[in-house]
């Protein structure tokens, strides 16, 4: 193969042709760190570099496959991991000034799980300030551009891991997701990113903000993976959906699932809810989807199940504002909830984040949440799989916080929506917050252009714990998207 046919090749067909001996494992990683060499300064999505060790495990690798033996799934396989999770010996910033120069002492538990399979590690990719926004820009690295459009943002705050895919940077990279850091970056750079039920893969080894003693991010939050294949997805949730010994707090899942074919499925869509608007092609280009897969037999229902999703809003704002700021005195909070009042007057999601907690109104929330789980659980009693928007607009321009409050960013400036003025958090987290409050799988899957020639994702949302079967069922409805070809791999 030459270089573009190795960087734009999935990491399952890479991984077979390393086992195989059609490649070697130093021939990948060398054309991964030849096309990071190339393109990495004009998108920034890869912002410490593995290189010296990376080379020297690519050979470690080879060696072992000559003597007939073999590390694992990934063995000898580059793959990029986001600037929060630790990683032993590698820089680990998390785009905060503090943790410039950090570089941990162990391991976050996916990278043990990934490294015991054999992967390299070649580089971490970029993100917002401790993970605390929707776009991967912050003050040690950055912004991460667009690969479609270097003027527009990557989405965060996993962009990084999205551009580095979209760019031919990486086969396969992970990242982690409470408000959608995952499903928005992947929609806007045209890849496909899997969120998985909440407690099947390990956050542990998330880098916090120093102060932080230990991370009061717990409920709502998840790693995953983001590729260019949802094979890739698959076998990537194979190896981090485990426990390891230091961490065996998961909910196992099975992974042996029977899908039915197109024309016994039932899948429900829309392409908006709780009254945030979503820009025409976005929902021109959803309504086409659904029509393609009742053409394929399937049956399509165009239904919301029955939610309050500004309660919903709320209550992710409440549980987020108890766990993330439990070291934020009362007397702080209220001082931060007067001076956001006025930009967060729209924003129900934040606007419990920033005002006095309480454990009154922290079992209040976690309440509701049973009971929103039980109403979306019920809802997949008719359903396979619930098609919806990922956000309210497709990547727009790189968009400046107008101040912060602490390390969170504050936005006066609206985005625009059918020329309609939206919060940005409401343009960006409206429509992924939710499935953070339900606990559920969601499968973020490219289904074609823009008329602007932008990428528009949607999620694919299913029932707890069968996350594989999520992930089967999308195999059979990706037959029936529209193709995207990456930038790069037309040059």
């Amino acid at each position: 193969m030459d270089q573009k046919n190795i960087v734009f090749s999935s990491a399952t067909d890479l991984a077979e042709n390393i086992r195989s001996g059609n490649l070697t494992s130093l021939e990948v990683v060398t054309a991964f760190f030849d096309q990071i060499d190339l393109y990495n300064g004009t998108f920034n999505p890869v912002v410490t570099l593995n290189r010296t060790q990376a080379i020297k495990r690519a050979r470690e690798a080879d060696a072992v496959l000559r003597k007939g033996e073999t590390w694992g799934k990934l063995h000898g396989l580059p793959i990029t991991i986001k600037d929060n999770f630790k990683t032993k010996g590698i820089l680990t910033t998390s785009g905060y000034l503090p943790l410039k120069d950090h570089v941990p002492a162990g391991d976050a538990e996916i990278v043990k799980l990934l490294l015991a399979e054999g992967c390299i590690i070649i580089g971490k990719t970029n993100l917002s300030v401790l993970a605390l926004d929707m776009q991967a820009d912050n003050p040690v690295f950055g912004k991460t551009n667009n690969p479609w459009d270097i003027t527009k943002t990557s989405g965060g705050s996993s962009g990084g891991c999205a551009t580095a895919l979209a760019t031919g940077m990486t086969p396969l990279s992970f990242g982690n997701d409470l408000a959608g850091s995952i499903r928005l970056p992947a929609s806007f750079c045209g890849v496909y990113g899997f969120r998985p039920t909440y407690g099947v893969v390990s956050l542990q080894g998330i880098q916090t903000d120093p102060k932080e003693t230990v991370n009061g991010i717990r409920a709502m939050a998840c790693a995953g993976p983001l590729a260019r294949t949802i094979d890739d997805l698959e076998l990537a949730l194979t190896i981090i959906a485990n426990p390891t010994n230091e961490f065996q707090r998961l909910v196992p899942v099975s992974r042996n699932f029977e899908v039915p074919g197109i024309k016994k499925m039932r899948i429900a869509w829309t392409d908006e809810f709780g009254g945030v608007p979503v820009d025409h092609e976005i929902k021109r280009k959803i309504k086409e989807y659904a029509a393609r897969l009742e053409t394929a037999g399937a049956t399509v229902t165009k239904v919301i199940p029955d939610i309050d999703f500004y309660k919903v809003w709320k209550t992710w704002g409440s549980i987020v504002g108890m766990q993330g700021g439990y070291q934020t005195s009362n007397f702080s909070r209220r001082l931060g909830s007067f001076f956001t009042k006025g930009v967060l007057k729209d924003v129900p999601m934040h606007q419990n984040i920033v005002g006095p907690i309480s454990v009154e109104k922290y079992m209040a929330a976690a309440a509701y949440q049973d009971e929103v789980i039980t109403q979306i659980e019920n809802f997949f009693n008719g359903y396979d799989a619930w098609i919806c928007p990922v956000s309210a607009t497709t990547a727009f321009n790189h968009h400046s916080p107008s101040k912060s409050y602490g390390n969170f960013s504050v936005y006066n400036d609206p985005l625009f929506v059918n020329e309609e003025k939206v919060h940005y958090y409401m343009a960006t987290q409206a429509y992924t917050i939710p499935f953070s409050v339900t606990e559920s799988p969601v499968l973020t899957l490219p289904i074609g252009m823009s008329d602007k020639r932008l990428p528009v994702g949607v999620q694919l949302v299913g029932r707890r714990y069968e996350d594989f079967k999520l992930l089967k069922l999308g195999k059979i409805l990706n037959k029936y998207t529209d193709r995207i070809e990456y930038p790069l791999s037309r040059n």
